[in-house]
């Protein structure tokens, strides 16, 4: 029943992505109604399936595939809040292929449950929701950096027709990047936090602990200077985007450590 549901949402986030991506390039809005009709409606049938799995007797994110796909309806869920709040469909031309990409690399990722010690410690489910919201706040965060540069590299190259049209305006990205990660950081923080308790409790303890540590707080350390460097410095523009970009790739590094293990 889950993999039948979970097939279906790939379809309808498969679909979205394509109709935002082509909204991109035409004139008629109807693409990206077409395009949030079935982002909306993946995302209804992606609950359900949450649901189930866990009226099944298990977590949601009890193995490394059921975090990924959990990971991909927390980035479709901010893309709807972003949708609704700010009207911003181009947004959907990136965050959808994205909730495809982490659905498609969870089939793809060797079924390993997670320790029954971790499961059901309660921080330790503080640390893995903690994260896994972190990492969809910061993969949004990373579409509104890279809309961001392409927006401006328009403006200055005099591109004013086609895509631009469709982009949303510069100060409006800048402002909802800044937002996605202020939301982030603490929990980034928090997880961090947890898995550093749990390395000491033993339960998260492994001989790679050091360097999965390193490698989150070399990511901290990336989103914490983003912070400084729009709050208190004041930057604007490409360079404060390129920070959040890099803050993306140590996100992927950090993850590809971990191996979800």
């Amino acid at each position: 029943m889950s993999s039948l549901l979970l097939g279906v949402v790939l379809i309808a986030y498969f679909i979205s992505a394509v109709l935002y991506l082509a909204n991109l390039h035409v004139k008629h809005s109807r693409y990206a109604l077409f395009g949030a009709v079935f982002a909306a409606a993946g995302f209804v049938v992606h609950t359900v399936r949450v649901i189930v799995v866990h009226a099944g007797g298990n977590t949601p994110f009890s193995t490394a595939p059921e975090a990924l796909v959990l990971v991909a309806w927390a980035i479709v869920l901010l893309y709807l809040i972003i949708l609704w709040r700010y009207r911003l469909p181009a947004v959907g031309a990136l965050e959808m292929p994205l909730a495809v990409i982490c659905i498609l690399l969870a089939a793809s990722v060797a079924k390993q449950q997670f320790a029954s010690g971790v499961i059901s410690s309660g921080w330790l489910k503080v640390h893995i929701v903690a994260i896994i919201l972190s990492m969809a706040a910061f993969a949004v965060a990373f579409c509104c950096a890279v809309f961001y540069l392409v927006q401006n590299k328009l403006l200055k190259s005099k591109r004013l027709s086609g895509m631009f049209r469709r982009l949303p305006p510069l100060e409006l990205i800048d402002g909802l990047a800044h937002n996605l990660v202020a939301i982030a950081f603490p929990l980034l923080t928090l997880g961090i936090i947890t898995a550093v308790i749990g390395v000491h409790a033993g339960l998260l303890r492994t001989e790679t602990s050091p360097v999965k540590i390193a490698a989150s707080a070399v990511t901290w350390a990336t989103y914490a200077l983003y912070l400084f460097s729009h709050g208190v410095l004041q930057w604007r523009g490409r360079r404060a985007h390129y920070v959040l970009i890099a803050g993306a790739v140590a996100v992927a590094v950090t993850t590809a450590l971990h191996g979800f293990k």
